[in-house]
């Protein structure tokens, strides 16, 4: 399994001539490839699923014939099932979108704005 790697960046400095406008159009990009991201890792945990809750532990898809199952993959890829149970509540793989929390308490959120590209609101 592979090591996980831990990027030390340094210490954060504050800097004296930070841009406000510049600061949102640069958090707008990250946010909408976070976006990508979270998409693509819930697609493939949703597609692992799928294939290996199909029939129970699979031994034909390790070459040394080890059972493979769900737990196993988990834990090869370092997330607990319970954290990926809530992540793929929130998943529709017919549409490949998360899904929004529809309620806050007990008013309805209603979107205020979409991704032209993908159509997700927040």
């Amino acid at each position: 399994m592979d090591d996980i790697v831990i990027y030390e960046m340094g210490e954060t400095q504050i800097p004296e001539d930070w841009d406000y406008d510049y600061s949102v159009m640069r958090m707008r990009g990250l946010v909408l490839q976070w976006k990508n991201i979270s998409i693509e890792i819930l697609r493939e945990l949703y597609i692992a699923k799928q294939k290996l809750s199909a029939q129970g532990v699979r031994n034909d898809l390790d070459p040394n014939g080890s059972k493979l199952g769900w737990e196993h993959y988990l834990n090869d890829v370092g997330l607990s099932k319970e954290t990926v149970r809530r992540w793929l509540l929130s998943y529709d793989p017919n549409e490949n979108v998360i899904l929004p929390k529809e309620k806050e308490g007990d008013t309805v959120l209603i979107p205020k704005c979409s991704c032209p590209n993908c159509g997700y609101s927040w």
